[in-house]
């Protein structure tokens, strides 16, 4: 045995044939050499021997795969440093880190992990994939995925990030950390939980009682300062609403809040977003409570050394928590209004999801999980003129659908609609038919979606419209399939814009019929949606109405829905609005009114 540990096997005299008057050359050991710990990621999990050829080993050229490298600095996340200053133990992180906040602002320097030579690596290899050719790829495995993803948010973290305060919040007392201050939740008022969520967490609680989750889940309940308290309620009573749409259990809400007590990266996230929530709303002026940006943005840098640490254990890449706290923190770049990089950093939640087999269908909190991701990525797509990421087709028949499930189809097919509208569309001849006969299909799967919603989907009455009213009140109850409503026509919308059009006064006509009921309809839900967890996504569909409108006055009155959106939700759109004033500048100063008219 030598210094480091390791055991040779020594082979003497007695073990070989050669005679005593031969010296037979002694052999090398067959561990000698091979094993290494600086060769790419997908060498190391196949087994085989890389040759540390950057950007792509030669292993991975010839078997034509993705060649993953760790941070150079770290050497693999199972050996990695903190991304800042050290950490205590997972195990030993029960009670929140802030005895007390500072009353003046002191500058926190992150220094993470990650070089420029990793972002380009990283970059090339992003670029490489698609969800057409990732179906067997070792891109999804679930440590490999996890990891990618978390360098996606460091590398960006760094460029994006030299250094940021954080200001004063509220002093806490000593004794601030009382256990019994959680958030009301439906358990904690004495209500049980709904038979499903209370199964699904014992059954996941269950699974992961093994030694190596002990090492990343916590035994016992985290500890919440007082300030934090009204953080991480907020979130159970409005950010979650956002992610629970179209989800009649409320995984986020209730699901999600209790796993965030026993799981200190996904509480992070959790206050991350919250904490950026409430500063939005200009609660920063309130002397209450003290907050401001520099919270949010500590709470997420948090949520990364959590994340890092704990992606060493494959319990951890494997579980509900990672998803759950990816999806919170793409939530918190979507709607930071920064230079953040979500919309990349979307394909590396796209990566875990794919690595645990996450669909529309997978049930329980990962089936609630996808949608919220999907709502996002087709925001993004729709924003970068691509294809949604997700490959994954719908199962079940309109037949077999709940009146929820029917709402996540919308969805689904407007994802579709993104998807034709991100081909080429400058064609001719067979092609130009074929991609009228994909607009055609498209609509007629619209339709036939619309044919299958019940009563529930129908308005309610509403006061007679005043005379000169521009948009005319529509009242769909519950608010949710006002919302499916709205995407079913912004999916009409996109498809009619991209469809090439057919000769004759007759297909112009037709044309604007589609775009005038479109608009009317988006605009009518809006005016009497006050539910605050649609405003998001009813603000997105306005935007797309307000792509077909040419009126100043009918400009003006989508302008003021959409503010009314911002008001009822408290996140700012103000990018929103700049960007289709953007798009009105274009179609103002285009001759024939048609180019331009994609974001």
């Amino acid at each position: 045995m030598d210094s480091n540990g390791r055991v040779h096997l020594i082979v003497g005299a007695a073990q070989t044939s050669a005679t005593p008057g031969q010296r037979k050359a002694p052999r090398k050991s067959r561990s000698k050499g091979l094993r290494c710990k600086t060769g790419c990621i997908t060498c190391r999990k196949r087994h085989k021997k890389c040759d540390e050829q950057n950007p792509r080993c030669g292993s991975c050229v010839l078997s034509d795969r993705v060649c993953v490298w760790p941070s150079p600095a770290s050497q693999g996340i199972a050996e990695s440093k903190p991304l800042t200053r050290p950490n205590p133990p997972i195990d030993q992180s029960i009670v929140s880190q802030r005895n007390a906040v500072p009353q003046q602002e002191t500058p926190i320097h992150h220094e993470l992990a990650f070089s420029d030579q990793d972002q380009d690596n990283l970059n090339s290899q992003i670029n490489a994939i698609s969800p057409a050719n990732t179906v067997t790829s070792d891109q999804f495995l679930p440590d490999v995925a996890s990891s990618r993803w978390l360098n996606l948010l460091a590398a960006d973290a760094v460029h994006a990030n030299k250094g940021f305060s954080r200001g004063a919040s509220r002093a806490t007392s000593p004794t601030a950390t009382s256990r019994a201050a959680l958030p009301e939740t439906p358990r904690s008022r004495g209500v049980p939980l709904p038979s499903a969520i209370r199964k699904a967490v014992e059954d996941e609680s269950a699974r992961l009682n093994g030694i190596e989750a002990r090492s990343w889940q916590l035994d016992q309940d985290i500890v919440l300062k007082d300030f934090e308290i009204p953080i991480f309620k907020n979130f159970v009573d409005h950010a979650s609403l956002w992610l629970d749409i179209s989800d009649p259990a409320r995984f986020f809400s209730v699901y999600t809040a209790r796993l965030a007590i026993r799981n200190i990266g996904l509480m992070k996230a959790i206050l991350a977003l919250s904490a950026q929530h409430l500063s939005r709303q200009n609660i920063a002026g309130d002397a209450n409570m003290g907050l401001d940006r520099n919270l949010a943005i500590e709470y997420y840098y948090e949520t990364l050394h959590y994340v890092q640490t704990a992606l060493q254990f494959q319990s951890y890449a494997r579980s509900e928590y990672i998803l759950a706290t990816a999806i919170v923190i793409s939530t918190y770049e979507m709607l930071d209004e920064s230079d953040s990089g979500w919309q990349r950093h979307l394909k590396g939640v796209f990566w875990i999801q794919r690595s645990q087999n996450v669909n529309g269908a997978s049930g329980g909190i990962r089936q609630a999980i996808w949608w919220a991701w999907l709502r996002q990525d087709i925001w993004a797509a729709f924003r970068e003129r691509r294809r949604c990421l997700s490959i994954w087709k719908p199962v079940k028949d309109y037949p077999e659908l709940n009146s929820y499930e029917l709402a996540d189809q919308g969805t689904y097919l407007l994802s579709q609609a993104v998807n034709y509208c991100a081909e080429p569309g400058d064609l001719t001849g067979l092609a130009l038919q074929r991609r009228i006969d994909a607009a055609d299909e498209l609509l007629a799967r619209l339709d036939r979606w619309k044919s299958f919603l019940n009563t529930e989907f129908t308005p309610l009455p509403t006061p007679r419209a005043q005379p000169g009213l521009i948009v005319q009140p529509i009242w769909i109850h519950p608010p949710k399939f006002g919302v499916a409503l709205q995407t079913y026509h912004f999916a009409r919308i996109l498809i009619m814009l991209h469809r090439p059009a057919m000769p004759g006064f007759k297909s112009y006509q037709k044309i604007q019929k589609t775009l005038s009921e479109a608009v009317a309809v988006i605009c009518g839900i809006a005016t009497e949606l006050t539910d605050e967890g649609c405003q998001i996504v009813s603000a997105q569909c306005l935007y797309g109405a307000g792509l077909c409108v040419q009126e100043l006055q009918q400009r003006n009155e989508i302008i003021s829905l959409i503010n009314l959106c911002e008001a009822r939700t408290g996140w700012p759109m103000l990018t929103l609005r700049e960007n289709l004033y953007k798009e009105w500048q274009k179609i103002d100063s285009d001759e024939d009114g048609v180019a331009g008219i994609l974001p």
